[in-house]
C-alpha cells in the first residue's frame, strides 16, 4: 500500500521533542524520510535514533533557524543525504 508521503523528505524544525517530534513521527508513518532539526544537537540525535529504532528513515540536522549559516548547513546535509528536500 502506498503511503501519502512515500519518496518525500520532511525537514521539521523544533522536532527533537514534544509536538515537533510527534509531527515527525506522523510524517514517518506516512512514508517520509525525516530530518530532525532543533537547537539542541543531543536531543536531535536522540530523536533521530528513536525513529530509526522504530524502522523509519531519519537523520539529525541540528541548527538554530535564526542563524542563516547554520540553517544552510542543515539544508546541505539534508540534500547530501537524501539528494533533495
Amino acid at each position: 500500500m502506498t503511503k501519502q508521503l512515500d519518496g518525500k523528505v520532511a525537514f521539521i524544525t523544533g522536532s527533537a521533542s514534544g509536538i515537533g517530534l510527534e509531527i515527525a513521527k506522523k510524517f514517518a508513518l506516512e512514508g517520509a524520510k525525516v530530518v530532525i532539526s532543533d537547537m539542541n544537537a543531543q536531543k536531535c540525535e536522540e530523536a533521530a535514533q528513536q525513529l530509526k529504532s522504530e524502522g523509519f528513515t531519519a537523520i539529525s540536522a541540528p541548527c538554530d533557524v535564526t542563524n542563516e549559516q547554520a540553517y544552510q548547513a542543515a539544508i546541505e546535509l539534508t540534500q547530501k543525504t537524501f539528494g533533495t528536500l
